[in-house]
């Protein structure tokens, strides 16, 4: 008997844990429609915007370069007579003019006291007479407005060398302290002696130059000027007397 109510007891006290599951409980506001809603996509990263381009460090956008900057005009190049025109008045001597169809020498003639000075353009012809000299700037102008004064008279010097066909011809020094000199395009030698120039050819005599026009009346050869296809010669020296700061001698060759 007492087994029998043992039993029962342990049965009863199984019955509860036995019973139906009991229903999930549905969230609030959850529904049929809840149910059937798809899971969630699983959320990805936001993409990342495409990083901006490098630049080469130092480089301007082509938006931002500037305008190239605008070079100055060149000066126009000088003729072969406005260069010869220029050279004339401001080389010195350096380089003179010379005229086969018209037989002139075109020359600087250059005076100079103490105080002041003149420039002028002398045309020398074949008999040594100077003709037609051009003024460029006389004492008190030379100091003051010689660069005006040259660009008054440049281009008028430029087209009578260029109506004449002067061709221009460079300068042979003359050594200071010499007698002689060696003259290739001449193939001989010259000597300054007493006033007069002689060319020596080896194994001839000497010969006398004829100055045309005149003597020489100078007391050193500064320069000799060589005529092409001509037995003339042009010379500067410097003058006996004071005033001119060289003077212009035509000398002829035998």
């Amino acid at each position: 008997m007492v087994r029998s109510l043992a039993a029962l007891t342990f049965v009863l006290a199984l019955l509860p844990a036995c019973g139906p599951a009991p229903e999930p409980v549905t969230p609030e506001g959850g529904g049929e429609n809840a149910a059937k809603e798809p899971a969630a996509e699983e959320k990805k990263p936001a993409e990342e915007a495409p990083a901006a381009e490098a630049k080469p460090e130092g480089e301007t956008p082509a938006a931002e370069a500037k305008a190239p900057e605008r070079k100055p005009a060149e000066a126009k190049a000088l003729s072969e007579s406005e260069s010869l025109a220029k050279e004339i008045i401001k080389g010195g001597g350096r380089r003179i003019g010379w005229s086969a169809s018209k037989k002139l020498f075109v020359v600087p003639m250059e005076k100079r006291t103490e105080s002041t000075g003149s420039l002028d353009i002398h045309f020398y012809g074949e008999d040594g007479q100077s003709r037609d000299p051009m003024r460029v700037c006389q004492p008190g102008e030379c100091e003051e407005h010689l660069d005006e004064k040259v660009a008054e008279v440049l281009p008028k010097l430029a087209q009578k060398l260029e109506e004449g066909q002067f061709v221009a011809i460079r300068s042979i020094g003359w050594p200071d302290n010499r007698d002689e000199l060696d003259v290739s395009s001449l193939s001989m030698k010259l000597k300054w002696s007493k006033g007069k120039i002689e060319g020596v050819k080896e194994g001839q005599k000497p010969v006398a130059f004829t100055a045309v026009g005149g003597k020489l009346d100078i007391s050193a050869l500064k320069a000799i000027y060589v005529v092409p296809d001509s037995k003339l010669l042009g010379v500067f020296g410097t003058p006996s007397k004071p005033g001119f700061v060289q003077t212009f001698h035509v000398v002829k060759m035998p």
